[in-house]
């Protein structure tokens, strides 16, 4: 266990928030086995794992087993669930609170809690959804809100589980947070984070029962239309077409040069967030997989469930990368299928245009928070392979200028032009006017800020929201000029599918005996 307490001590008077960690083997435990132990679905509790393109699991998973406060939106005015430390601002802009909550518990202190040890310890992590764009640009009014969720839920991480799948160990992380900001308080604050790892340590041991769970096959071998035949939207192809017609309107007339319109589809179900993300992890394995479950202010427990292929944009050590990623094919049944379709992908003048245009705009959006001449294009154009799509990959990177902070680098890109369009400002003006409801957490960014300076933030996309006893999974396309509107309706359904697939098939699963 370390840091010792004479070590802890000495570190009290630098940082309000230290890690104390214990390492164990447990190489027979897998991610989901130790969130069944540690996290069992309660509010403030949550998964992330990632498998690169090819279905390679990454090296960490973390699983957070609780929170001592989570920061929420509604109005864009902030609100504290649980309890936050003292001298917390508590009321005020969201975002301004985020950035001074950041700044009041930030440290470099993990740098000296030990070598070698994963890249999120401490910190907060959770989602910043679509209408966070409100607190940035001067939006008039948008649509009817009808899923009525908090636009950011953010938990301030206690306990946590970090599962090494190379070393088959896991870190226990019990962040000893001095609540009321006294130095007298740091001796108890060592006392209950070793007693906290002690907790941990012993669910593990006693475990639980890990289900063995018959999955049903008719949704995973159903086609994509029969599987969004099953989900309501509100709009259906024609009310959808007809906002690609106007979106190719105002293309036209110049306002802008692409537009990101996006449908929602509703699917009645009683599946939890960790049965719809075992099927979606198994369909769908991603670079970003996760599952949070949180409550709203009123008390009510909503979980956002996600496979996204795409980051943001992600910082390490002052170093800012963000990956657009536009234009997309399915994958083919073989390898000469997949050779065909990349090069079909890779040679499509209007896939290429849009391509263009957003790597463009990530280099316009780090250019505001990086130091000058930094920004460059390290990967351009190149197709990857997902579990079932195609994309064309480019990759931005700079160094954060001095000054700058990571939700400074987050605002900049913030919302990805990948779903939203170019320029940025109007399309999101236009959108509002098209789309018939606010967007809620899709299209926002889910993730984490570490409280060294780290960031990490995946776009919200082939993603599903559980709230009221139904899931919502919502998808967009880009339009630009010569879009075909049908095409454009089917590539929806086409990204929708995965997300879809999962929760149909998690609503029918049922455990063995």
């Amino acid at each position: 266990m370390h840091p010792s307490r004479e070590r802890f001590l000495a570190l009290a008077g630098e940082a309000r928030v230290i890690p104390v960690i214990r390492t164990v083997l447990a190489d027979g435990l897998t991610p989901l086995a130790l969130y069944r132990r540690l996290a069992d679905d309660r509010p403030g509790t949550f998964l992330m794992e990632s498998a690169a393109p090819g279905g390679v699991w990454s090296r960490y998973s973390f699983i957070g087993a609780g929170s001592v406060a989570t920061l929420t939106a509604v109005g864009q005015q902030a609100h504290w669930q649980g309890t936050p430390p003292a001298g917390l601002p508590a009321e005020g802009d969201a975002l301004e609170v985020l950035e001074q909550t950041l700044a009041a518990l930030g440290t470099g202190v993990r740098s000296r809690v030990g070598d070698g040890l994963p890249h999120f310890l401490s910190g907060l992590t959770g989602f910043l959804g679509w209408d966070v764009i409100r607190h940035l640009e001067h939006l008039p009014d948008g649509p009817e809100d009808h899923l009525g969720l908090p636009e950011l839920a953010m938990n301030l991480v206690t306990d946590l589980a970090v599962h090494d799948a190379a070393e088959g160990t896991i870190t226990l992380v019990a962040n000893a947070i001095n609540v009321n900001g006294l130095a007298t308080g740091a001796d108890a604050a060592y006392d209950d984070a070793v007693a906290r790892l002690e907790a941990m340590s012993a669910k593990l041991s006693a475990g639980v029962d890990d289900p063995v769970t018959a999955v049903p096959d008719r949704w995973l071998t159903a086609t994509a239309e029969q599987v969004a035949a099953e989900a309501e939207d509100r709009w259906g192809d024609d009310g959808f077409t007809d906002a690609v017609a106007k979106a190719k309107e105002a293309i036209v007339d110049g306002e802008v040069f692409q537009a990101v319109v996006s449908r929602r589809f509703s699917v009645d179900t009683q599946a939890d967030g960790l049965a719809v993300y075992r099927v979606l992890r198994m369909v769908n394995p991603s670079p970003y997989m996760y599952l949070f479950t949180f409550e709203t202010p009123e008390g009510e427990p909503y979980q956002i469930v996600g496979s996204s292929p795409e980051a943001l944009v992600t910082v390490q050590d002052r170093h800012v990368v963000t990956h657009p990623i536009a234009g997309s094919r399915r994958r083919g049944r073989t390898a000469e299928d997949d050779a065909l379709l990349s090069k079909e992908l890779a040679e499509d003048e209007k896939e290429r245009a849009e391509h263009v245009m957003l790597v463009d705009l990530s280099r316009n959006d780090l250019s505001r928070v990086c130091t000058p001449g930094t920004v460059n294009v390290s990967q351009f154009m190149q197709v990857e392979a997902f579990s079932h799509i195609l994309h064309l990959v480019s990759h931005v990177e700079g160094d954060v200028a001095a000054g700058r902070s990571s939700l400074d680098v987050l605002k900049s890109a913030f919302p990805a032009g990948t779903l939203s369009g170019a320029p940025k400002p109007r399309a999101l003006r236009l959108l509002d006017r098209w789309e018939p409801t606010r967007r809620g957490p899709y299209g926002g960014v889910v993730g984490y800020f570490d409280l060294a300076g780290s960031m990490d933030m995946a776009i919200n996309i082939r993603s599903v929201t559980l709230h009221r006893g139904q899931a919502h999974v919502q998808a967009g396309a880009g339009i630009v000029a010569d879009s075909v509107p049908q095409s454009e309706a089917d590539e929806t359904v086409t990204k929708a599918t995965a997300p879809l697939r999962a929760v149909l098939t998690a609503s029918e699963m049922e455990e063995l005996a």
